[in-house]
């Protein structure tokens, strides 16, 4: 008996944990068929051009060589590495910062 319940329990925590690890992966999308993909870091080249002029994270200008995120169809770019995390955590809210073309800041700092 005491075996069976222990093998129950084990089932439980593994499944337990693989929903725990797909729910973590698809955190702050209201879709979770949504994807954030990552284009480019400092590592890679990629040809896409960013659609943004300032960063949806903090509002400054973005870089050259800034590291981008593809999100719903679109490259956005970001003022610095750090940004471009704290954006694929939260796309949805800071995509909201920027207005319709991309160039200014409407979200609070």
């Amino acid at each position: 008996m005491l075996r069976q319940f222990v093998f129950v329990l084990a089932v439980v925590i593994c499944v337990s944990a693989i929903n725990f690890a797909q729910d973590s992966t698809n955190k702050g999308l209201k879709d979770p068929h949504q994807k954030v993909e990552k284009v480019n870091d400092s590592k890679e080249t990629v040809s896409k051009e960013p659609w943004n002029k300032v960063c949806p994270v903090k509002g400054n200008p973005i870089e050259a060589d800034s590291p981008t995120v593809e999100y719903n169809g679109k490259v956005y770019a970001f003022c610095c590495p750090g940004c471009d995390t704290k954006f694929e955590k939260n796309p949805e809210k800071y995509s909201k910062n920027l207005s319709e073309d991309g160039k200014k800041f409407v979200g609070k700092r």
